[in-house]
């Protein structure tokens, strides 16, 4: 029996897996599958050029799930999304704050149901996503907007670990394990939205927020990837990078209050627009400048940054 040469076999193995490969990509090049493919990007791309679709086109008589909806971006969005006939379920720890939102939406004739859920505990969260399938709710449309913001730099967090650990379970365990509950559901039904509020941070890389961008940076790639994953089931997945907001969780850096800031009113109004638009990415365009700029050369723009970092103080509580 002739030997093999051990030097072949890595290419020998590599062969047989492009061919492998080849074989389960045919089906997917077929005549049909082709043609859904090129009429989804046909429909992406003349999406910007169309009559934008209402927001009750959007969510009227859907479930509509919105988290840290207590107070502030997702407080405004709730309301909004309940005025537009959505059945909206509002999730936040503040128990008081639910229910007074609860009753301003059905005094409006919306329909509003509140869960007390802490979304940094993830067996609060399984048991928020079997309390909605017991109630009854196929949720339609997840927000996730519930999320924890520190501003220090990196050199005040040397002995501060737990600030990256309190970031990433809130605003990317949290917002994934939720989604991982409700996602089975919508891809069986083939409908389903899920939005995922970013920050402008994440695209301009804003310094002493490195544990603060490094969750919403990780959540932003699970949803790139959630999106190319589901985009045969319909379920589409949007990135709001959310520019600075007057809440309070803002109001606790004193240095925003010289800056331009959006009402926690318009901040509900880019999450409803990316409910009407269901695109991948929805946000101020400076965000994209700021990715192409360093793109373009990176030294420049780690020099503007490095000049933002010294020019701007460090917090001081």
């Amino acid at each position: 029996m002739a030997r093999m040469d051990a030097s072949r076999i890595p290419f020998a193995r590599q062969a047989g897996l492009a061919a492998q490969g080849a074989r389960s990509i045919g089906p997917l090049l077929a005549p049909g599958e082709l043609a859904k493919s090129l009429g989804r990007v046909a429909q992406a791309t003349a999406a910007p050029l169309l009559p934008r679709r209402s927001l009750e086109a959007a969510v009227s008589g859907r479930v509509v799930v919105m988290t840290g909806a207590s107070y502030g971006i997702g407080r405004a969005a709730a309301l909004q999304v309940a005025a537009a006939g959505a059945t909206t379920v509002v999730v936040a720890r503040g128990a008081d704050q639910l229910t007074e939102l609860a009753t301003e939406i059905a005094d409006a004739g919306g329909d509003a149901r509140p869960y007390v859920t802490d979304l940094s505990d993830m067996d609060a969260i399984d048991a928020l996503a079997a309390q909605l399938d017991a109630d009854g709710l196929v949720v339609d449309v997840l927000v996730n907007n519930a999320a924890r913001s520190i501003r220090r730099s990196i050199a005040e967090s040397y002995d501060r670990f737990h600030d990256y650990e309190r970031t990433m379970r809130l605003n990317y365990f949290g917002a994934v394990r939720l989604t991982l509950a409700l996602l089975p559901g919508m891809r069986a039904r083939r409908h389903g939205h899920v939005v995922n509020v970013s920050t402008l941070g994440v695209q301009t890389i804003t310094p002493r927020f490195s544990a603060y961008l490094a969750s919403k940076a990780a959540l932003e790639a699970f949803t790139r990837v959630a999106a190319a994953e589901c985009l045969g089931d319909d379920v589409r997945f949007t990135t709001v990078h959310m520019p600075l907001v007057r809440t309070p969780m803002s109001q606790a850096t004193k240095l925003y209050d010289a800056m331009p800031a959006l009402s926690p009113e318009a901040a509900g109004e880019l999450i409803c627009g990316a409910l009407r638009s269901r695109a991948e990415q929805v946000g101020p365009r400076v965000g994209a400048w700021a990715e192409v700029g360093h793109a373009i050369s990176p030294a420049s723009a780690n020099e503007v940054l490095h000049t933002l970092y010294r020019a701007v103080p460090e917090p001081t509580s």
